[in-house]
């Protein structure tokens, strides 16, 4: 039987330590389950367990062997991992995942053999997954797509499996299907399983020893009976509640006995949607005359996402005051006279939402009011760019070894955010407001595509809409069919696209025509109004110059979804057209204006 332990382990990341001499041995043919906060070091403790994560002091010994002095194929020969929001490659099926998990036992060509093809039919028969074994993984719900790498893991036909968060997103039916499946896995055939969770009623339902963390620390670990008391679900979660047993199960259950206080500080990564995280710059390529792409990297992006492909996500860039009226923020001299990362003071609204921080729910919804009563030349500004990619630390594409964003800036539109993020180099820092995954969920990644049963669709926009249009269409399913119409200064502007959709995409080249010049024509030409049509329902008239134009609409029901966004004049118009001349319903038009000619974004 395997054995994992850990032995006055300590980790974290650069200079930040998370987990500070921490010894736990698991049960063997038990069901650990970790539980803790957020941020109280439970993840970083699996990511050192599982050997993604280096130790800063201490051990990991797998089989009385330290596990950083075995090879990775020998280590996964050991222990199948489950990591948090996994991604499956696009087009890939049930049974073609779960035989990835076969690759430890590999030889030199890597083709699957007899008694490979025979571990994954047994771990598709265990997880209950059989009759979906040629469906595509993208095509599954939540709990089967997460019973899918449960399998994988299982193919490795390890004695241990570690399982990080396995039932984040999903409801309640699903999470239960999940941990059922994972108990069944334990009480057959004898594995050894830690899991990480943040329920504490299921955790107290389908563990065999329960480890409590608070602040990189083990508080309590035993029994479910023996650990979750009021005492330490106050210490551990801040929350007042009373301990019960179980009707069903006979097991503890916390119940609250008031909801937690509006004024009594929390966590931040338990209450804020978005977090504000301290990034370095880690590449930057020159990918057109229009377009630069940024690379982000970080500890703190650890915190990252939304469980979902970025689709539309957006990240707040915030950018330092500028030292000197007459050089942009971002060079040399105006950042060495910039404040720093986190030296704004906690006076600063936004310093609350630092990931280590804690605060009130009333903070956490108040910060940008505040933010934007402090003076310009204190808080800096903030400007808005599409996440074009998310990957997760020890991602074969990363640049570095932390997780890592990329974001597209547009050179020529004015102001000192594209200023300064045009000026920035690899090493410099760059502070981003972005999802707190703790919180948020997928829809978060739609947060202004919501096509709801449409599929056929209209996606149009200038070069500043390309980065969110293209990230789009490669979330998009094989069912959509319409057109994508991305306009570009240059034909050298124009960049590949990956998609599984139906969707015809065309660029078009205005060269020195003004923006939106070639947008309309062809926005006309893919949605033309039906015979005999009287006009529409004229939309209410927006002021761009004093209003923000940005509406999402849910395109519910119906058939037909239009996305628009770019210079705010010329959607407008597009509207204009669609709602009033096409005799489209309102309701299945989002429309944003990004820019505005003759204003550079501050």
């Amino acid at each position: 039987m395997t054995s994992l332990r850990a032995d006055h382990l300590s980790l974290g990341y650069d200079r930040s330590l998370i987990v500070d001499d921490l010894s736990l041995e698991l049960p063997h043919g038990e069901v650990t389950i970790i539980v803790g906060a957020n941020g109280s070091g439970k993840s970083t403790l699996l990511r050192g367990l599982s050997r993604l994560l280096r130790p800063q002091g201490g051990s990991v010994l797998l089989d009385g062997k330290s596990i950083q002095q075995q090879s990775p194929k020998q280590v996964a020969r050991k222990l199948g991992l489950l990591p948090q929001t996994p991604t499956a490659p696009d087009g890939i099926t049930v049974r073609d995942l779960v035989g990835r998990g076969r690759f430890p036992h590999q030889g030199l060509f890597r083709s699957l053999t007899a008694e490979d093809h025979a571990a994954v039919d047994r771990a598709l028969a265990a997880t209950g997954m059989q009759e979906h074994a040629d469906r595509i993984t993208s095509e599954l719900s939540g709990g089967q797509r997460q019973r899918a790498w449960i399998a994988m893991a299982l193919a490795q036909e390890t004695d241990l499996l570690l399982l990080d968060e396995p039932t984040t997103f999903l409801d309640v039916a699903h999470q239960i299907d999940v941990l059922d499946v994972v108990q069944r896995l334990n009480r057959e055939r004898g594995t050894t399983v830690a899991i990480v969770l943040h329920d504490l009623n299921l955790a107290a339902r389908y563990a065999d020893t329960l480890v409590a963390m608070k602040q990189g620390a083990v508080v309590a670990a035993g029994a479910p009976g023996d650990v979750v008391t009021s005492e330490l679900v106050g210490e551990v979660f801040g929350l007042d509640a009373d301990v019960v047993t179980d009707p069903q199960t006979r097991t503890p259950m916390v119940v609250p006995r008031r909801a937690a206080a509006a004024d009594r500080p929390r966590p931040v990564l338990e209450i804020a949607h978005s977090l504000l995280m301290r990034t370095h710059v880690a590449q930057v390529e020159n990918l057109s005359p229009t377009f630069l792409r940024l690379t982000l990297a970080g500890p703190d992006l650890q915190h990252f996402g939304c469980g979902a492909h970025p689709q539309d996500l957006r990240v707040k860039v915030l950018v330092p005051p500028s030292a000197d009226p007459g050089r942009p923020a971002g060079t040399a001299a105006a950042s060495a006279a910039a404040p720093s990362a986190g030296a704004r003071g906690d006076a600063d609204p936004i310093e609350r939402l630092r990931p280590g921080a804690s605060c009130t729910e009333a903070e956490a919804d108040a910060w940008y009011k505040e933010w934007l009563q402090v003076p310009e030349e204190v808080r800096g500004v903030m400007r808005t760019y599409t996440v074009r990619e998310h990957r997760q630390a020890l991602h074969p594409g990363n640049a570095s070894p932390h997780p890592e964003i990329v974001i597209d800036v547009v050179r020529h539109i004015g102001g000192r955010a594209s200023e300064f993020l045009q000026s920035v180099q690899v090493g410099d820092t760059v502070e981003i407001l972005g999802p707190n995954r703790h919180v948020v969920g997928p829809d978060w990644a739609g947060i202004a595509f919501r096509p709801g049963d449409a599929r056929h669709l209209l996606l149009a926009g200038d070069e500043t809409a390309a980065p969110a249009i293209l990230s789009i269409l490669e979330a998009l399913p094989a069912s959509f069919t319409g057109d994508a119409l991305i306009e570009v200064p240059d034909s050298a502007d124009e960049m590949p696209v990956m998609t599984r959709s139906a969707v015809r995409v065309q660029w078009l080249v205005r060269g020195s025509q003004p923006s939106g010049a070639l947008l309309e024509d062809a926005v006309r030409s893919c949605v033309a109004p039906p015979p005999f049509l009287e006009a529409g329902e004229e939309p209410e008239d927006i002021d761009v110059d004093q209003i923000l134009l940005w509406e999402t609409a849910s395109g519910g029901s119906l058939p037909f979804y239009a996305w628009l966004a770019g210079e705010a004049g010329v959607i407008k118009q597009l509207r204009r057209y669609l709602v009033r001349d096409a005799g489209i319903d309102r309701t299945q038009v989002s429309f944003m204006g990004y820019w505005r000619v003759g204003r550079s974004e501050s």
